[in-house]
């Protein structure tokens, strides 16, 4: 073997030990905890009640109301945003899916 790729591996292993262990914690960033706010609000039961009773009005006006155009395109904006927010808290935990999936 050469004498540099010998140096080049004993300087490779040097760094190799010399480094510190990388700790994948939090990074604590000043944003992170108004975030987790509006997540915990969001999927909490106070949510689960309103994104029933959105769906459930939403339904209703699009099967019985007579709409059409625009306020129809609006109704139907709205019963996807609360089946969304309504996904986060119920659905990921009918399929058991509770701890580590993050919307």
């Amino acid at each position: 073997m050469r004498l540099s790729s010998v140096y080049a591996r004993l300087v490779m292993l040097g760094v190799a030990l010399a480094a510190g262990p990388a700790h994948a914690a939090g990074s604590s960033m000043p944003w992170e905890g108004p975030l987790q706010q509006v997540l915990d609000s969001i999927e909490g039961p106070v949510a689960k009640i309103v994104a029933v009773i959105i769906i459930i009005a939403t339904g209703l006006s699009l099967a019985f109301g007579d709409t059409s155009g625009g306020f129809r395109r609006l109704i139907q904006i709205v019963f996807g945003l609360s089946i969304a927010f309504a996904a986060s808290s119920f659905f990921l935990t009918f399929f058991s899916f509770g701890g580590g999936a993050l919307v």
